[in-house]
């Protein structure tokens, strides 16, 4: 555990100091090819650093924060585009917005409810205890049926990312001086439909990069040769697919193997379900809707469902479920170590 947290260490100071660079590079150099090539070195390194750790629970959030995020925030900058292009941004400003994965809000908070924020820090709390007592249920996971072990570490990885991703916005709000950001996920089990559940509510991090990193680009590029229907749905395909390069990039990570036809078999899946839903509207015209409570389970319940069909089997035979776990018991070992001194 030393030796890797001394990795860790250096993987982000490293990062920090590639900050530091593009901070200043974006002051010197003017927007478009040059200062691309200026970046590239940086883009290069954000790949290899979570080649440096060899534990799931440091290598994969790294690699999310600095190989998807801030590759994505760099390749908007190169065109003067995205968070970190504000001219006025302190260097500490473009510190946190460079290194944390999370999406400020364009404008103030509206229509707010007087007890947003208690219900909002009741669900956290909750979540977070969900997660502790998942962390515990696995290391009796042999007594469970398979299928129900599956179904669990569904829920983990859910729940585990928002837990995460709302520290990190946590985080990212006092660094900023109170800045409004928006919650990472929004109730994805309440989802209207497909478009809805990846547009609006699952890991809007990833949806807000992937959106105008790739989705905003591509349509706008082809929208006059090919019309606004067919961009569009080019435009959503190549983002499903983008997001399935960075996710079997991240799982690489895990155990320096390249995965199967799972991870972009259900990505393609579900970039087909959401162009075919909005195809349907708009020839059906649809005026109603399903019931909320009754999408929201469905829809939830198809995503985790083809996940456990497409993508966990290939996670689990490089037995990421056990090597979580005993990162989790050397790292309380590690604190009990600590405890002593």
């Amino acid at each position: 555990m030393e030796g890797e947290l001394h990795n860790l260490i250096m993987v982000w100071c490293l990062n920090f100091i590639s900050s530091y660079y593009c901070y200043g590079t974006t002051k010197l150099i003017p927007k478009g090819t040059i200062r691309f090539f200026f970046f590239l070195p940086v883009i290069c390194l954000s790949f290899h650093l979570p080649l440096q750790l060899n534990t799931i629970g440091l290598s994969n959030p790294t690699a999310f924060f600095v190989t998807w995020q801030t590759t994505f925030k760099l390749l908007l900058l190169v065109f003067g585009n995205g968070p970190l292009s504000n001219p006025s941004l302190s260097f500490i400003h473009f510190l946190v917005i460079y290194c944390l994965p999370f999406t400020l809000q364009d404008g103030p908070a509206q229509n707010q409810k007087p007890n947003s924020n208690k219900i909002g820090l009741t669900h956290y709390a909750r979540n977070a205890f969900l997660f502790i007592f998942l962390i515990y249920l696995g290391n009796y996971k042999d007594k469970f049926p398979r299928d129900v072990v599956l179904f669990l570490i569904c829920i983990y990885v859910y729940v585990g990312l928002e837990v995460m991703l709302v520290g990190v916005a946590f985080v990212a709000q006092i660094s900023l001086g109170g800045a409004q950001i928006d919650p990472p996920f929004d109730h994805p089990y309440l989802a209207t439909s497909f478009q809805d559940f990846w547009g609006r509510r699952w890991n809007r991090v990833a949806s807000t990069s992937l959106r105008s990193t790739i989705f905003q680009p591509t349509f706008n590029y082809t929208r006059q040769a090919l019309g606004r229907q067919w961009a569009g749905f080019l435009a959503l395909m190549v983002s499903f697919m983008v997001s399935d390069v960075m996710h079997e990039i991240q799982f690489y990570y895990l155990g320096r193997v390249r995965f199967g036809w799972g991870p972009p078999t259900f990505f393609l899946l579900h970039g087909l379900l959401v162009a075919f839903e909005s195809m349907l509207k708009r020839k059906m015209d649809v005026k109603w809707k399903i019931p909320q409570t009754i999408s929201g389970p469905l829809i939830f319940g198809f995503v985790i469902c083809s996940f456990m069909w497409l993508v966990l089997p290939e996670l689990l035979e490089l037995n990421a479920d056990d090597r979580v776990l005993k990162e989790y018991a050397a790292f309380v070992t590690f604190l009990k170590g600590l405890g002593r001194f």
